[in-house]
């Protein structure tokens, strides 16, 4: 059994009939009977007759979809996320494909359809299948991390179990092509994306290179990559013309009261490629505690005390966010006569952030509330951010340049014990036009036999001018703008920490 996602127009023109009528209706109602194609090759031939004015990948990406329309099995799984609604359909294949000419246009390319479940929240669907029904194609293929075992759950309980194994990445670009050719969609790590051209950190000129590429192939990733941790998950799609971008359903940046807290400032999507400092790429907590609106206070009372939480999120059945308990909010409450109750002291006016919104432009909240509850596109809680979490960020982006700021004063002390004539000749000119002395520059210094003995330092010269090198390059690197500085350095600031430390006995 496989598992389709099939959208039902650009409006959502063809949900009602398709549920009414028990169908799945393909749409392109330009095209005629697909009844006598064979393979995809005879689909792409009347594609390509039908609409002579389309660029070879449109019709290669049409045909794909018509392909798969044409030769899924009946009993497979068909998912319609409802345009404009919270909800999704999700039904099982019943019969063949049929070309009813007698309807009208963009109703005839049908195939009938049991829908199982007419109305299941969307929320009830964890992120990463939701983002694999979330494809820019009208018909793409649900088949990785275990995809039609959590449907199934969905239809038979309502509920999706998730999945926790690993995502193995595609071999190579070619493999990433073909993967999304075949299916719609293909899931993978940040990390394993740009890896696919040989990086592994996102600095401005890999993204640049990453989206061009992209970009030339007709696929789109979403969220951007730029917006998550290296290791998160992304849904690289085929981009569809024909189909319009899904809109978020829940705002970017709203209190749970539902006032936005953005100000006038323009709506920023997750698609924005821009390098600023990204609440997604910061590790808050994302194995989040959450209370049940409608549980036993004694429990919030239980995992506050428990685990010394300041707050905890309340959600729905479904894991949407409807507020906040924190010891104030109980305060609060207590003081007025409730609090005898979740609801009674829940905090509605608790702030959420998306992941892929800028840092920046939420301080004055984390300010103000101390965290932001981090919610998906369905408001479904995902993680939390605290104030505390930021001031541990503060320190591990500030430390590296205090390192290397106090390495490159000690070094340049160490330069001073030497007459000026006993040093390399392309160091005193750079003296000589008073210029800045870099790291790669001692090194030359540094390496030259006459020059170490003279320092009469304890340590090992090689151990000493390898650990140099590390230092250099790690330098180098946090100089221009990178998402993922310096937490994918760690071993280069180990070895600044370690280098200084050295240089503190002896400069």
């Amino acid at each position: 059994m496989r598992a389709w996602t099939i959208r039902g127009g650009r409006e959502g023109q063809l949900e009602s009939a398709a549920l009414e009528q028990g169908l799945t209706i393909a749409g392109w109602e330009e095209v005629d009977d697909l009844g006598s194609c064979t393979s995809i090759e005879e689909v792409g031939v009347l594609l390509e007759q039908t609409y002579p004015d389309e660029g070879p990948g449109t019709v290669a990406s049409w045909k794909h979809q018509l392909w798969r329309f044409l030769t899924m099995d009946i009993g497979d799984f068909v998912v319609m996320p409802r345009k404009f609604q919270q909800i999704i359909a999700i039904g099982k294949l019943t019969g063949p494909y049929e070309y009813r000419a007698d309807q009208p246009p963009g109703y005839r390319h049908v195939r009938t359809a049991d829908w199982r479940v007419r109305d299941l929240d969307r929320a009830a669907v964890k992120g990463d299948l939701r983002d694999s029904m979330g494809a820019y194609l009208t018909i793409s293929e649900l088949t990785r991390r275990d995809a039609v075992r959590r449907i199934t759950a969905l239809v038979d309980e309502g509920h999706d179990p998730g999945y926790t194994g690993a995502v193995d990445p595609p071999v190579d670009i070619a493999a990433l092509e073909a993967d999304v050719a075949d299916a719609g969609t293909r899931q993978l790590a940040a990390r394993d994306l740009i890896g696919l051209w040989g990086w592994s950190r996102r600095t401005v000129g890999v993204t640049e290179l990453v989206d061009h590429e992209l970009a030339v192939r007709g696929l789109t990733v979403e969220p951007h990559y730029n917006s998550v941790r290296l290791d998160d998950l992304v849904t690289v799609s085929a981009t569809d013309e024909d189909v319009a971008t899904e809109e978020s359903a829940a705002p970017d940046s709203v209190h749970l009261s539902g006032h936005s807290t953005s100000g006038s400032s323009a709506r920023k999507t997750s698609t924005e490629k821009d390098l600023g400092w990204r609440i997604g790429t910061l590790p808050f907590a994302r194995d989040v505690t959450t209370v049940p609106v409608d549980g036993d206070l004694g429990l919030a009372y239980l995992h506050m005390v428990e685990a010394d939480y300041s707050q905890l999120p309340v959600v729905d059945r479904n894991g949407r966010a409807k507020g906040v308990v924190t010891w104030q909010s109980i305060a609060r409450a207590k003081l007025t006569g409730r609090g005898h109750s979740i609801a009674e002291v829940t905090d509605h006016d608790a702030p959420t952030a998306r992941e892929h919104e800028e840092l920046f432009s939420r301080i004055q909240d984390l300010r103000q509330h101390g965290f932001l509850v981090i919610v998906d596109s369905e408001h479904v809680v995902t993680g939390v951010l605290t104030a505390s979490d930021i001031a541990d960020q503060l320190k591990l982006r500030i430390e590296p340049f205090t390192l290397l700021e106090e390495v490159e004063l000690r070094l340049r002390r160490t330069l001073n014990r030497y007459n000026r004539e006993d040093l390399p000749t392309r160091t005193q000119n750079i003296l000589d036009r008073k210029g800045m002395i870099t790291l790669g520059e001692y090194r030359h210094v540094f390496q030259e036999e006459d020059l170490w003995t003279q320092l009469n330092w304890p340590f090992d010269q090689q151990r000493f001018l390898e650990r140099l090198d590390v230092v250099k390059k790690f330098r180098d690197s946090v100089a221009h703008w990178d998402v993922d500085a310096p937490e994918a350095e760690r071993e280069a600031v180990e070895a600044t920490r370690q280098l200084l430390r050295l240089l503190q006995l002896v400069a």
